[in-house]
């Protein structure tokens, strides 16, 4: 049987097969397309079955997992909220996806989970926390979020919610524009997606790669400095609260030349001196791998 990871973000799909015969998992084959328009459930649904479909033929049998950029219930069947996504609060989406897929001759079983969620378990797979039982891989994307790894397992915590580092509220309540409904919270004021509506609303490139390469002039300096801190003060919480191996920057943003430096140096301010000293900031190296492979070992889960 095939396993398929999908990566599903607000600008892009991934997906792949991954071999899990060998050590460490290995992505054999990776498509990505642009996130469907508009990004609502039916088109994902749609989206998600079509790119399973480039990699299993009619009659096959594979596993589909994939990891989703929001809330999941702890059923792991279920979205809770999609917040780069609308519509889709309650939906279905492994069971719709199924359904797509043997309408299409093709006998899938699906299975849903956070994306960064999925994330942290491929870099403990195949990544930067190959032997780590304590990590946490913090994606850095059109949203921020996060998964943690304690004592070598996945924290999902007692809803199926736990580690939106996202949504933690470190920026006051004066950012309200958040997509899970809430007010203050690190990814409004530290994602791609709303560094990208600031520099449109200042007459800057909207995309962060080339707000990054002119981060030294005054007027792009203005935006991303207080990201910065944002995200400094969001990885020491995460750092004096578990008290990890290693924080691992993973996601689009993640990979801009010098962002983890620059974290790295700006978190140091924020933590305790004795915390100092075993503090690890890692970037991966598995670009946009970790989470494909992270969705697609759910099949063990479903075993």
């Amino acid at each position: 049987m095939k396993r398929i990871g999908l990566d599903v973000g607000g600008h892009t799909i991934t997906a792949g097969v991954v071999d899990f015969s060998r050590s460490p998992a290995k992505l054999l084959r990776a498509e990505t397309v642009a996130a469907p328009s508009p990004r609502m459930a039916e088109p994902l649904v749609e989206a998600a079955a079509a790119l399973v479909m480039r990699f299993a033929e009619s009659g096959e049998e594979c596993f589909a997992g994939m990891g989703l950029p929001g809330f999941v219930a702890k059923d792991r069947k279920t979205v809770a909220r999609l917040t780069n996504y609308e519509n889709c609060d309650g939906l279905a989406l492994g069971a719709a996806v199924e359904l797509r897929l043997a309408e299409r001759g093709i006998r899938a079983k699906a299975a849903i989970e956070n994306d960064a969620n999925c994330a942290a378990l491929g870099e403990g797979m195949a990544g930067e926390a190959v032997g780590m039982e304590d990590y946490v891989v913090l994606t850095l994307g059109t949203g921020v979020g996060a998964g943690i790894v304690s004592g070598g397992r996945l924290v999902r915590g007692a809803h199926g919610m736990a580690a939106e580092c996202g949504h933690m509220a470190l920026c006051g309540a004066e950012l309200t524009g958040c997509g899970c409904g809430g007010a203050g919270h690190l990814e409004e004021a530290a994602s791609a997606d709303w560094l990208e509506r600031r520099a449109k609303a200042s007459g800057l490139p909207a995309d962060f790669k080339s707000l990054w390469q002119m981060r030294a002039a005054p007027e792009a300096e203005a935006i991303i400095s207080p990201a910065l801190e944002a995200l400094a003060r969001g990885i020491a919480s995460i750092t004096v609260t578990l008290d990890p191996e290693a924080v691992i920057l993973s996601g689009g943003m993640s990979r801009a030349d010098g962002l983890a430096e620059e974290l790295a140096a700006r978190a140091q301010k924020y933590l305790p001196a004795p915390f100092r000293p075993y503090f690890t900031l890692k970037t991966s190296s598995l670009s946009g791998e970790a989470a494909v492979i992270g969705a697609a070992s759910l099949f063990r889960e479903s075993l």
